[in-house]
């Protein structure tokens, strides 16, 4: 899957894009976080200096990109569940010491007890309301969780929204469908069968059988 950025985009990147077509991997990745830290609340800015950044700042980003057309905040479960019917949201969250080890199952471990390492942005991307669990990406590689992918209980998440955590819903941008190409004429002329004939004779004559 690729994005296009356009030249005003570029423009509005700080020179972290240019114009063209990127594929979404972990370079883009890499530059997204980059013009994050240079776009958000925080002082400091990703290189030289990994100061950390926020959903406000991956959305100031997607918005700079023209990949978002808006964004807002959600300030309960109910309404990042809501949220989540559309499209998935960005989490900030307290990050526990408990939390960088999922099990084998990719079962995020909340132990309150366990003291906090630091905040992390992470991407929801989904409830199983049979099991009151929510599917959420992290940017750590395929290394962490499973394939990338880790798993928290919902009381567990509530919990660490409470602890100062956030909710960002971006608007995604809309991208147009591809354009299918010239339409067929429902109504063929002559023109079309007075070449093909054209072309038929010329392959006749060059077989020798005219």
């Amino acid at each position: 899957m690729k994005v296009d950025i356009t030249a005003a985009a570029a423009a509005a990147s700080h020179g972290t894009f240019t114009a063209g077509s990127y594929p979404l991997d972990e370079d883009f990745a890499v530059r997204l976080y980059s013009l994050a830290t240079q776009l958000d609340e925080f002082p400091g800015s990703y290189p030289p200096d990994d100061t950390g950044s926020s959903g406000l700042g991956v959305a100031k980003a997607l918005k700079a990109l023209e990949l978002a057309t808006s964004y807002q905040h959600a300030f309960s479960l109910d309404a990042m569940n809501a949220a989540l019917q559309s499209a998935p949201v960005m989490i900030g969250i307290p990050w526990l010491n408990s939390m960088f080890e999922p099990d084998s199952e990719g079962l995020i471990p909340v132990d309150r007890s366990s003291g906090i390492a630091g905040g992390h942005e992470l991407v929801v991307n989904g409830l199983d309301v049979d099991t009151s669990t929510y599917t959420l990406t992290n940017s750590w590689g395929t290394s962490w969780g499973v394939d990338g992918i880790g798993y928290l209980k919902s009381a567990d998440l509530k919990w660490l929204l409470s602890q100062q955590g956030d909710v960002t819903v971006p608007t995604w941008a809309l991208v147009p469908p591809p354009d299918p190409g010239p339409k067929p004429d429902p109504n063929p002329g002559t023109a079309d069968d007075s070449h093909l004939w054209e072309v038929a004779k010329q392959w006749a004559a060059a077989k020798g059988l005219t």
